[in-house]
């Protein structure tokens, strides 16, 4: 199990559309999808965990808890707001893609995304643990660091280069597994793929600012 989950892993990095190629025919790749999110699920999950102990406070979130609590609970709201903007992302996909072709299957879909947006994420992932356990440590002042971040500073532009990576290899991703489970133009692929991750991002952000 382990030498197989870290060949798709890491070829994910390496070579994307092999590696998809090679996991939608492997029996077992719902059960390694689900540990490839949970990798980033944990992973963020110390973030807001380092962030209550840092004094972290996020700026204006869209549900109404209060900014000083508001951490407390977005710990527990982290891992299923990401398992759930997973599994929707890959039902509007697939259900739209029906309207194009009747090949691939929801499960396919899971799977190639499961571990697109386990990778993608690491763009953004080592930043944010990082400096939030400075902020836990208190090694770096962690609402000071926030207002740098939200300010024209150059942490800021560090943050805006890290986003468009995000976004870029979200997109790459997405679209490479969507051409793979669904062999579809390259263009309806990246159709697909964006709306893919803007779905799953949108969900995401509704419950951790």
């Amino acid at each position: 199990m382990n030498t197989h989950f870290t060949k798709y892993y890491f070829g994910t990095i390496a070579r994307p559309t092999l590696t998809f190629e090679n996991l939608i025919v492997d029996k077992r790749n719902l059960s390694l999808s689900v540990i490839a999110v949970l990798i980033t699920a944990i992973l963020y999950t110390f973030v807001y965990v380092f962030l209550i102990f840092g004094g972290g406070q996020p700026f204006k979130p869209w549900l109404d808890i209060p900014l000083e609590t508001y951490y407390k609970y977005n710990v527990f709201f982290c891992a299923p707001s990401m398992f759930l903007g997973w599994i929707l992302a890959s039902g509007v996909v697939h259900s739209l893609s029906r309207f194009i072709t009747t090949t691939g299957t929801f499960e396919q879909t899971l799977s190639v995304f499961g571990f697109g947006l386990s990778i993608a994420s690491w763009t953004t992932g080592i930043h944010d643990v990082l400096t939030s356990f400075l902020g836990a440590v208190h090694v770096i002042n962690q609402h000071d660091y926030e207002l740098a971040l939200n300010s024209p500073t150059i942490w800021r532009t560090i943050l805006w280069i890290q986003m468009i990576a995000y976004l870029v290899w979200f997109i790459i991703l997405f679209s490479k597994g969507v051409k793979t489970v669904y062999r579809l133009t390259t263009i309806q692929s990246m159709i697909l793929g964006l709306l893919g991750f803007f779905v799953y991002q949108f969900f995401f952000f509704i419950f951790n600012r």
